[in-house]
């Protein structure tokens, strides 16, 4: 459950993840070095872009973690399903 209800910033994850990563996530990216046993309600994996491959370079050289590449990681954000969250929705009146 890392970035468990993250509402912002970067998380760059050098290995694996474990499971629900990035459960009910709202604008953080997490970037993620290994493989990913499962990802949080609202995760979703998408594309690296060229902005993000620049940024995790800066990252990755900030760190010191030479051995990761940019290219390898994967990218994951939220869904945006649980934006608009309606408790009620399903109940009937």
């Amino acid at each position: 459950m890392s970035a468990f209800m993250a509402q912002a910033g970067t998380l760059v994850v050098g290995g694996d993840a474990g499971e629900a990563l990035g459960d009910s996530l709202y604008e953080t990216v997490i970037y993620v070095g290994g493989n990913i046993k499962s990802l949080g309600a609202d995760a979703k994996v998408v594309e690296l872009t060229a902005d993000d491959l620049d940024t995790l370079r800066a990252l990755i050289d900030q760190s010191g973690l030479t051995d990761l590449k940019a290219e390898n990681m994967t990218k994951v954000v939220s869904a945006k399903e649980l934006y608009n969250f309606d408790a009620l929705k399903s109940h009937k009146y």
